[in-house]
């Protein structure tokens, strides 16, 4: 059954942010076998943090602090029409008013936003220039929703995702890949698959006058990113050979790397979604499942695996278990509409 490029489009949205909170309570955990006396053999839905855990305090279905600012991102998207810089980060400035700083001045505040409360908020830096050295995964978790907007026009799509990006992420390296996960996101949801979203990209790319490099202008360098790109190519085949076995297959997330820099992360989340291909449920589980930080890659997994199922292949329990989650379809479907 075809999957309409709306449905893809909402399904991408939905599918980060239900990875992010499916991955709150079990999050960071490296030794796996206390990550099992915590939560059991099989984690098969969302879960509350355990005291004095990262995130304790929360509730299961529950956002991160990732998902919050995602959440913003979607909130802005859809209530402006599209991606309008001033309102976006205007709504992540009251959120940086609320914390003070450090890890648990708020809900579980990471290296890179920390990195940007001090830019904004004891340095007064504009936000161009607020951008954390981090290596980590929030710009590219929040961009499917700028990848869904734009998802008919990809040079709209590369503009979006590059300024975006770089509010909160100016490394180089980190920020031309996240860019290349956004492409990715809207070659899926336009009906590419993995092994051929590169095709859409380099062709989307090319015909739109844009080249396959992120500008860092802070730093006066840019990043090639058709690495990243070919890389979801190389990876999603292997995903499907059988001649490359990886038992059970949560254990892919070790061979990429259990910690936080999207270049570990990402790798296997593409693996996750292109083995467990057209079953949302399943790529997104053995993401939280895997350690580390799982509901980085959790988020990224199910921004894919909902772009290629779309909202209806996603189980309705995630959904329905998901915080605020009817206002948050109901602006994913908004955004989706916007993109026509």
């Amino acid at each position: 059954m075809s999957v309409s490029r709306k449905e893809r489009i909402a399904g991408t949205i939905m599918g980060s942010l239900i990875g992010d909170a499916l991955g709150v309570g079990p999050h960071w955990y490296y030794d796996l076998d206390t990550l099992r006396q915590d939560y059991g053999d099989w984690i098969d839905g969302y879960t509350e943090p355990k005291q004095g855990r990262y995130h304790a305090g929360l509730k299961a279905g529950e956002s991160s602090q990732t998902g919050q600012v995602t959440a913003m991102l979607l909130e802005s998207v859809a209530e402006k029409g599209g991606y309008d810089e001033d309102d976006f980060t205007g709504r992540v400035d009251s959120l940086l008013e609320t914390l003070d700083g450090t890890a648990k001045g708020g809900r579980y505040t990471d290296q890179a936003m920390r990195e940007v409360w001090h830019a904004r908020i004891k340095v007064n830096k504009p936000w161009r220039q607020s951008g954390s050295l981090a290596s980590t995964a929030e710009a590219a978790i929040r961009v499917p929703v700028l990848a869904g907007r734009y998802a008919g026009d990809m040079g709209a799509c590369y503009d979006a995702i590059t300024a975006n990006v770089i509010l909160t992420h100016r490394a180089a390296e980190t920020a031309g890949r996240s860019v290349a996960f956004g492409l990715l996101v809207h070659a899926l949801v336009n009906g590419a698959s993995m092994p051929n979203a590169k095709q859409h990209v380099m062709n989307g790319l090319r015909d739109a006058g844009k080249s396959l490099a992120m500008p860092v202008p802070a730093e006066a360098v840019e990043y090639g990113f058709i690495d990243d790109v070919l890389n979801v190519t190389w990876i999603s085949e292997c995903a499907k050979d059988p001649a490359i076995a990886i038992e059970p297959a949560w254990k892919a997330a070790r061979l990429y790397g259990l910690a936080c820099p999207l270049a570990s992360l990402m790798p296997a989340a593409v693996y996750f979604a292109a083995r467990f291909e057209g079953d949302f449920e399943s790529a997104v589980l053995h993401a939280v499942n895997s350690g580390g930080n799982n509901m980085a890659r959790a988020a990224l997994t199910g921004a894919m695996s909902g772009a290629l199922v779309g909202l209806g292949g996603i189980p309705e329990r995630f959904i329905d278990g998901l915080h605020d989650s009817r206002q948050l379809l109901t602006l994913a479907e908004q955004v989706a509409e916007a993109a026509g």
